[in-house]
């Protein structure tokens, strides 16, 4: 029947439905037609759709809240941490090309400012439990010399830092991220830990040279790795921050020196002591 603007189709019930391709012969791309070469892209398709994370892996975006934009700063093992360490007591430049390759890490960081708190707490309560006891004295335990100790480490390690990348930030300086300035900090504290362990020589003069020579050792490090990022500013201001950086550097040394590494064994300190006079300045 037909009209109306109506037709009648006969529909053959031995053809089944079919996709065909309108590409031309020339595009390039298989065609679907059947057999390997469907197969084939439909391996294609399922095997761009099966990982859609894959591009996302190496470099992950930016948010304070995905982890896995976090995982390459901790993907580091011992050896590497070991040897980062020890090229940051050579007090030099380029430290992040050449000794992290260009790939700054936070684990090192963390792990030697961590270190650092708990070689300030055990060596000072340590020759001051055995001051006490040589004395006659109860020995007791001083927890808030702890605090002290994680307070200062981390506010100079991980908040000053910071805050002098996001100043250079501000001031136009884009060359560097806050992880490499938590790196450069966090690594030039390590030589404070031999430091640590040298100072526990009941001589004044002595501890005054190890302090003076591990606070010039590593505010070298620090000016020959900040200044070069410094000096790309084209503000003069920028540039002067290197000059605050040492400032900060030597009064952290000095007050390391006067909170941790002014004790006696016994009573007997062999050789002067300057920070006797000057710890009336901390309290």
């Amino acid at each position: 029947m037909s009209g109306g603007g109506y037709a009648v189709v006969d529909a053959d019930d031995g053809d089944e439905l079919q996709f065909k391709t309108f590409l031309g012969a020339d595009s390039g791309l298989p065609t679907p037609s059947g057999g390997a070469g469907a197969s084939s892209s439909a391996a294609v398709g399922s095997s761009s759709r099966a990982d859609p994370s894959a591009s996302s892996r190496t470099s992950a975006p930016y948010s304070p809240f995905n982890l896995a934009y976090y995982a390459v700063y901790f993907d580091v093992d011992t050896t590497m941490i070991l040897k980062r360490v020890g090229l940051s007591l050579v007090p030099r430049g380029g430290f992040i090309a050449d000794a992290c390759e260009g790939q700054v890490d936070l684990y090192g960081p963390f792990w030697t400012l961590t270190t650092l708190i708990l070689l300030l707490y055990t060596t000072s309560t340590l020759t001051s439990s055995l001051q006490q006891y040589m004395a006659g004295q109860p020995v007791v335990s001083n927890l808030p010399l702890l605090s002290t100790a994680t307070t200062l480490v981390y506010i100079y390690g991980l908040a000053l830092p910071a805050a002098l990348w996001a100043l250079t930030r501000w001031l136009g300086v884009g060359s560097w991220g806050p992880a490499e300035a938590l790196g450069i900090y966090g690594y030039a504290m390590s030589v404070f830990i031999p430091v640590s362990l040298l100072c526990l020589i009941p001589v004044g003069i002595a501890r005054w040279a190890f302090v003076g020579l591990g606070a010039a050792s590593s505010g070298f490090f620090l000016v020959t790795n900040i200044y070069p990022v410094l000096a790309e500013g084209d503000n003069k201001l920028v540039r002067l921050l290197v000059i605050g950086v040492g400032v900060l550097h030597a009064a952290l040394a000095l007050a390391m020196k006067v909170l941790f590494y002014s004790y006696s064994v016994g009573n007997v300190n062999a050789g002067p002591d300057p920070t006797k006079d000057a710890r009336g300045l901390f309290h």
